[in-house]
């Protein structure tokens, strides 16, 4: 149990500024206009390319997700605590969720298990395909969105493992209580690599990405109906607790809001660091904004 509440730190320090910057960027979306939609499509939003400022963003970006707890308000330790505590919840009933998953398991709901696990398994690719014709066609947006979506999916790949490997946790699959922690296994055996899940943080650190770059009436539900399903998936054919693929959705869907908008401009941390130069020197200013 102990290890749990650690890992369950961890993951909220990580999740980091993503409620924060959702928040200033709908409010700042708000201010500007009665209409959401056009707000959107006129906003400011700095061009992404495929080059060194984008690798180097990966790096700031996580330094802000993992520093962000540093700037929290009573707002955002509020959200945190909503996290722990359905975490902790499904914690404490994970054998009798996994049990009745495994009872109700049959011939219907197998194939559509099926179903669902080669959507996963084809949506890195078809991402990949996507972000190609965005080069080919010059579509910046599906750029912009591919791009986004394969940060996202690396920082969260980063969050995962880290927890994976530091806490052990034995998959259902094992027969082990719910309650089994190997503890730090660097080298890592996949039988104890449960906690949180991969797919569903994969699966979510995308459609929250895409979710928000094509924010309409049917692409969000699509995107988060077949991220949902994915970490359902997961529970039915008994590679993990409902605990994890909770987590695992909500690591991924944080970052990716977090990356969204950390590149709108309206996810930026409070404190930041500007280098100057004047030709001769080079310096450093920082900047707190209050």
């Amino acid at each position: 149990m102990r290890i749990f509440l650690v890992a369950l730190f961890f993951i909220i320090c990580s999740l980091g500024s993503s409620a924060a910057s959702a928040e200033e960027t709908t409010s700042t979306t708000n201010a500007a206009t009665q209409d959401a939609r056009p707000a959107k499509d006129t906003r400011n939003e700095p061009p992404i390319g495929l080059n060194r400022a984008y690798f180097s963003g990966y790096v700031t970006d996580f330094t802000s997700i993992v520093t962000a707890p540093a700037r929290w308000d009573a707002s955002d330790w509020t959200k945190a605590s909503v996290v722990v505590g359905v975490s902790g919840v499904l914690f404490t009933q994970d054998d009798k969720i996994q049990t009745w998953a495994q009872n109700h398991k049959n011939s219907t709901t197998s194939h559509y298990a099926d179903v669902v696990s080669s959507i996963y398994t084809y949506s890195l690719p078809a991402l990949g395909g996507f972000g190609l014709y965005g080069y080919i066609v010059k579509d910046e947006k599906a750029e912009r969105a591919f791009l986004l979506s394969a940060e996202s999916a690396v920082l969260t790949a980063v969050f995962v493992q880290t927890l994976k490997r530091s806490t052990g946790r034995h998959r259902p699959s094992t027969g082990d209580s719910h309650d089994t922690w190997s503890g730090p296994t660097p080298s890592g055996h996949n039988e104890d690599l449960s906690f949180p899940s991969g797919d569903a943080s994969t699966a979510f650190a995308i459609a929250s990405v895409l979710a928000s770059e094509y924010d309409n009436k049917i692409v969000p539900p699509v995107l988060y109906t077949a991220a949902t399903l994915i970490a359902l998936e997961r529970v039915h054919n008994n590679a993990h607790w409902s605990s994890d693929v909770f987590l695992g959705s909500a690591i991924g869907y944080f970052t990716g809001k977090a990356v969204v908008a950390s590149h709108r401009g309206g996810g930026e941390s409070r404190l930041s660091f500007l280098p100057i130069s004047d030709g001769r020197s080079v310096g450093l200013v920082m900047t707190y904004k209050f």
